[in-house]
């Protein structure tokens, strides 16, 4: 059943953050409706602020991991559960779904391969560290990168070990890893040094290395510059982002920096047509030339709040916050043309349990609500797909 309600136009007040009080919008004026297909309380992603369960889509499916070692496969249309498998451990990075196989890895240092027709264990390999980005596939190939700052070349067959690279990590980093990306018969990964790199992806072989970020400071945490996002690649060029550090673009083929901007934000960039798109460490939300790193527009009346990597919805950007309010940006210019509430969808999800048991209740600046939108809203067919913190997901109806 779709549910239909108002996209809403919003007015920030512009105040300096205040680590006691997330802001919120200003009471909003409706301007383009929009449907939600479906909200569901699902699954708790709450128990482990540094996962990155992001769930893996198809036309047809969702797959979703939790932290308890269950594996999920829903309906995309109507959210309905097909069937769920425990795996007795902690999942920590993944899924991802490629052809027969769903793979994803774990805080115990390993990867599985699950049947995405039945959930059954295909196979599972022990490597050297917890697994904390989604495993890559290509063709007989799975990339698995761990937190040790080793990078695997597993065969789909089995998981017998093709490969391993391996590379020193600083003292000190982000807990976490950029996501490798497969571009033909390359394998491109970022490192906490800064370090972007090229393997073979037949053998593992170092084909190149850039510094795309160079520390600066005298204190480990003053020098913390992690590749920790997305890489993004698009017509010979790569695009990625660090924390305290820079964007870049870098080609493919050489390592060769094309160009770069000092700008923060371990939350990675979107490619568009033209420009390129990202939220940077403060929550402002940026549209960047793609040939030069220019500035088209940035937005910064979602400082302090913008939580998740923009994601490019016909004419529009879409982006989560901190308080799990989603926002409708212009791609042209920036404007805010309006934002789904959190309580709307959370009413609708039937969901009455929002607190999540995680230590450091400040890290989300949200006290006890820690309804963060956690992962770039998910573009799939005719939907939009959100994730929150507490574990609720919402099928949104594109509005472009």
């Amino acid at each position: 059943m779709k549910f239909r309600l108002f996209l809403l136009v919003v007015l920030l007040a512009g105040c300096a953050a205040d680590p006691e009080k997330i802001y919120k919008p200003a009471p909003p004026t409706p301007v383009v409706s929009v449907s939600i297909n479906w909200a569901h309380k699902l699954i708790d992603l709450g128990s482990d602020k540094y996962v990155r369960l992001l769930p893996a889509t198809t036309a047809d499916y969702i797959f979703v991991a939790d932290v308890d070692g269950n594996l999920s496969k829903f309906a995309a249309k109507t959210g309905k559960q097909l069937w769920k498998k425990s795996f007795g451990v902690t999942f920590s990075g993944g899924p991802k779904v490629q052809g027969d196989l769903v793979l994803i890895g774990s805080k115990s240092a390993e990867v599985f391969a699950i049947s995405p027709d039945t959930g059954e264990l295909v196979w599972k390999r022990a490597l050297s560290s917890e697994v904390l980005v989604p495993p890559q596939i290509s063709g007989t190939t799975v990339v698995v990168q761990t937190n040790d700052g080793k990078i695997f070349g597993l065969h789909t067959n089995g998981g017998k070990k093709i490969w391993v690279y391996d590379r020193n990590v600083p003292i000190l980093t982000l807990r976490g890893n950029s996501t490798p990306l497969i571009v033909d018969d390359q394998v491109i990964a970022g490192f906490a040094s800064g370090k972007l790199i090229s393997l073979a992806l037949k053998d593992g072989k170092l084909l190149w290395e850039t510094s795309v970020s160079v520390p600066k400071g005298r204190t480990e945490l003053e020098r913390l510059i992690d590749l920790d996002g997305p890489i993004v690649y698009n017509n010979g060029v790569i695009f990625v982002s660090a924390y305290r550090g820079r964007v870049a673009a870098v080609d493919v083929s050489s390592g060769r920096i094309i160009w770069t901007r000092e700008m923060s934000s371990h939350l990675g960039v979107i490619v568009g047509d033209d420009y390129i798109y990202l939220t940077d460490s403060d929550g402002k939300v940026w549209a960047l030339n793609r040939d030069s790193g220019a500035t088209l527009w940035m937005q910064d009346k979602l400082n302090d709040l913008a939580s998740t990597r923009p994601a490019i919805v016909g004419k529009n950007i879409v982006v989560g916050d901190l308080t799990g309010e989603v926002y409708w940006l212009d791609i042209s210019d920036g404007r805010l043309l309006g934002h789904l509430a959190h309580k709307t969808v959370s009413e609708l999800s039937g969901a009455t349990h929002y607190v999540d048991e995680i230590e450091d209740e400040g890290f989300f600046r949200a006290r006890k609500e820690a309804t963060s939108v956690i992962f770039q809203p998910l573009v799939n067919e005719n939907s939009i797909l959100i994730t929150y913190q507490n574990g609720i997901l919402a099928s949104i109806a594109r509005a472009d």
